[in-house]
């Protein structure tokens, strides 16, 4: 190990930097967060280090006194400036850092994963930055934006502890129960839940705890149609972190990969028209496993709010007394739109886009027929394969023209999404042609939109 990571004291700590461009700009995104005095020495700054200085952050000047810095950034766009400048520190016995200069850097700055006052830093001896920024985003992925908050607070009951058990060795073990293992442990938890296995575990607490077990947490999670690539950074951090999987029939192998492997998986999958999980069923499973004192998460296709009887588990956990969270996911009308190149909404079109489902619990649903066969209506239709003819026949009953037309979305933003092209006039027998299986969504009054014609539209 060439560079020996450290973190330096920077409170009130003169820094210098030299430069006004994009270099110096470079260097500064992670300085202007530290409480360095920092000095910025260059005569044209460019607009954002222009206004930092506006906003009291930083000091511009055109000449700098080098005996009175504690560290020095040579990061002007002029490679042999830096090296003078890295001479100059030197002589000065001053640490410096040259942009793009290794021979003239005494330290480097490294990738920093910031949650203050918690610091990951990421370094590769200038081997790889690629990589390093890489691995810092992977790790801002799965770490919470309030980790810091959580940080504080175990200050706070570590030095309680302290003054209840003498023996670090005790101390030590409580704080590994308390934290987990490993970063898959870790990435869940927040201050609350951190405070309560604290005060369950501590000495003053063990006895009135022993006798019950502490209850979990429900993260309803939104899947996606499919491609993992759509997930939400906080439902990725749940999915790493789970004991309890339970999954639906159209969460996708991929995104089912992202869980973590120890979990227990619990398939609750609905077939139309075959062998499903009742709901009431399913309701039970994550409030059990909840009560048991798991971390559950309830992973559902699509956004769990658009036709995914989440309400139905709400009032269950409600019930029980089981808090949860809730993680909106992609749903499938928007993927399916982003499919067809197509917004939902388009001014000066339409004013709504509908969400609807092709069935309820009597069969075929009833919708406002009329407005949607209204010129420049736009409704996706869930669950619609099925029930195309009766669609079909409702629209034009109430006078919508039969050359409207229908794209017909199946796995959209998978790899293998099948887009079909058709029109309400078409529509069932389009269906019946193209060999639409599903899961798909009717699009109605949306059409596929060319590469050629958004290439021309991007130009």
């Amino acid at each position: 190990m060439r560079y020996l990571p450290i973190h330096i004291d920077l409170r009130g700590k003169r820094v210098l930097v030299f430069g006004g461009g994009p270099a110096a700009q470079a260097k500064l995104r992670t300085l202007v967060k530290t409480e360095a005095e920092l000095i910025v020495v260059s005569g044209k700054p460019d607009a954002e280090i222009r206004r930092w200085a506006e906003h009291g952050r930083l000091t511009l000047t055109d000449h700098a006194d080098f005996t009175s810095a504690t560290l020095i950034y040579a990061a002007t766009e002029d490679q042999d400036e830096n090296l003078r400048l890295a001479l100059l520190a030197r002589e000065h016995g001053i640490p410096v850092n040259a942009a793009d200069q290794p021979t003239g850097c005494d330290f480097i700055t490294p990738a920093i994963v910031d949650r203050s006052p918690v610091a990951i830093s990421i370094g590769t001896e200038g081997t790889s930055p690629g990589l390093a920024r890489a691995l810092k985003s992977d790790l801002e992925s799965r770490l919470r934006s309030d980790l810091g908050q959580t940080a504080q607070t175990i200050k706070t009951l570590r030095d309680a502890l302290k003054n209840e058990e003498p023996d670090i060795a005790k101390r030590q073990a409580l704080w590994a129960s308390v934290l987990g293992s490993g970063l898959g442990d870790f990435v869940s938890l927040d201050a609350e839940i951190v405070t309560r296995r604290y005060e369950e575990r501590r000495p003053e607490g063990r006895q009135e705890t022993s006798d019950r077990t502490a209850t979990g947490h429900v993260h309803i999670v939104g899947a996606g149609p499919g491609d993992p690539d759509l997930l939400t950074i906080g439902a990725l951090r749940v999915m790493h972190s789970a004991d309890v999987v339970v999954y639906d029939r159209l969460v996708s192998d991929e995104v089912l990969s992202l869980c973590r492997r120890e979990a227990d998986f619990i398939y609750v999958g609905k077939v139309p028209g075959g062998a499903s999980t009742r709901q009431d069923k399913i309701n039970q499973i994550i409030v059990e496993k909840a009560l048991a004192g798991h971390s559950v998460v309830r992973l559902k296709s699509g956004d769990p709010l658009v036709f995914g009887r989440a309400e139905e588990e709400f009032v269950s956990l409600d019930a029980a007394g089981v808090d949860f969270t809730i993680h909106p996911g992609i749903t499938a009308a928007t993927a399916a739109a982003a499919s067809l190149r197509h917004s939902l909404t388009v001014r000066g079109e339409n004013t709504a886009a509908t969400l609807a489902t092709g069935h309820d619990e009597n069969g075929f649903a009833e919708l406002d027929w009329t407005a949607l066969a209204r010129l420049n209506a736009r409704a996706t239709i869930y669950m619609g394969l099925r029930a195309a003819r009766f669609i079909q026949g409702r629209l034009m009953l109430h006078g919508a023209n039969p050359d409207t037309p229908v794209s017909i979305v199946e796995n959209a933003s998978r790899p293998d999404e099948i887009i079909l092209e058709s029109t309400i006039g078409a529509l069932p027998d389009d269906l019946k042609a193209g060999g639409i299986k599903g899961p798909a969504v009717l699009m109605i009054g949306y059409a596929r939109r060319s590469a050629a014609k958004s290439l021309k539209a991007a130009s």
